[in-house]
């Protein structure tokens, strides 16, 4: 017996072939550059990783996901059922997640620039100029393709955006205030320095919390992050993207399909500037502003989101029970309702 188990590691070892990590593929899911397959529109010079789900009659809402860096995959998925798949002849489901609002709505869904299955671009390509223009752009896209297919000008859209996806409607809605109907954000990042200190000084330090359950699923999230290639960069982002935050409650199974490591971690830090705002226009803004937030994270910050809602005027808060940050993947049903109810 002893001669039979020596050669099962020998046999394995010859039989099984060494993968590059660097290669596009073998880590993380091939962007659009290299998989055909995947749905995408081209705007603003470069590839999106993109769909649009539901009648283009309807009016258009455009999601923004989290990060920077993730994907939209989180807002087309939901908690016990199948995660979608990155190609949309293959999911089970059709409607997951907020994507359940196709009914009512052209709903746009589109991964941003270094992020998800989009391309990849190297360190100091992409700023948050660049993003709100790629935003501007593929907004001008819906809308034409919609004027070219139905005759309908649809002179303003609605935004979705949570996270990092909020940061980006305001600071899009600060630029091009005319272009948005309404804005609906759920737990968006920081508006403007004040709300940036908030946050800061209400977040627990790390080092500070030994002995607590969640401080281990902290750390090893932020382990090893010392990548010499895109895609094992972006493969150690999405081993921790979702345990990096369990003071917020967010779920480590809500699903991703790639973290783009280079915008998470080095192109967008510009809301840590001493003159951050993106705020300073949003006085001609004319539509209303929805926020949402999980009961979990309003426990855990207050006053956070009463700080951010002093930009947007017309405004209403509305929180949503038993859930945290990761709400519209975990409570997709009650927040595409508390949405429909916002819009119509």
């Amino acid at each position: 017996m002893k001669y039979f188990l020596f050669f099962i590691p020998l046999f394995f070892t010859l039989s099984c072939k060494k993968l590059d990590g660097d290669t596009p593929g073998n880590l993380v899911p091939k962007t659009v550059t290299d998989d055909p397959l995947l749905p995408y529109i081209y705007v603003n010079g470069t590839k999106f990783h993109a769909e649009a789900l539901g009648n283009i009659n309807n009016p258009i809402l455009i999601f923004l996901h989290g990060g920077p860096g993730i994907d939209y995959r989180p807002f087309i998925s939901q908690f016990g059922q199948e995660n979608a798949s990155k190609y949309p002849d293959e999911r089970e489901i059709q409607n997951g997640g907020l994507s359940q609002l196709q009914d009512e709505y052209y709903c746009v869904f589109f991964d941003q620039r270094g992020s998800g299955l989009s391309p990849r671009f190297d360190k100091g390509e992409i700023d948050f100029d660049l993003y709100i223009e790629d935003l501007h752009s593929i907004i001008d896209y819906y809308k034409q393709k919609k004027l070219d297919e139905t005759g309908i000008l649809e002179e303003q859209v609605y935004l979705f955006g949570w996270s990092f996806g909020g940061i980006l409607a305001t600071g899009y809605i600060n630029k091009y205030p005319e272009s948005i109907k309404d804005v609906v954000f759920y737990e968006p990042g920081p508006f403007s320095k004040e709300v940036v200190d908030y946050f800061k000084e209400n977040t627990t330090s790390v080092f500070g919390q030994v002995g607590n359950e969640w401080l281990e699923d902290y750390l090893l999230s932020h382990d090893h992050l010392t990548s010499d290639s895109h895609e094992r960069g972006d493969y150690q982002m999405l081993l921790g993207a979702f345990k990096g935050q369990p003071e917020f409650h967010q779920s480590r199974d809500c699903p991703l399909w790639r973290v783009g490591s280079v915008v998470s971690t080095e192109n967008l830090d510009f809301f840590n500037s001493e003159d951050y705002d993106i705020t300073s226009n949003l006085n001609h803004f004319k539509g209303n502003a929805l926020f949402i937030g999980g009961q979990l994270t309003i426990d855990e910050l207050p006053e956070y989101l009463e700080l951010q809602q002093q930009h947007y005027p017309s405004s209403e808060l509305i929180t949503v029970q038993n859930t945290g940050h990761t709400g519209p993947w975990e409570k997709p049903l009650e927040i595409s309702t508390i949405v429909r109810n916002f819009l119509q």
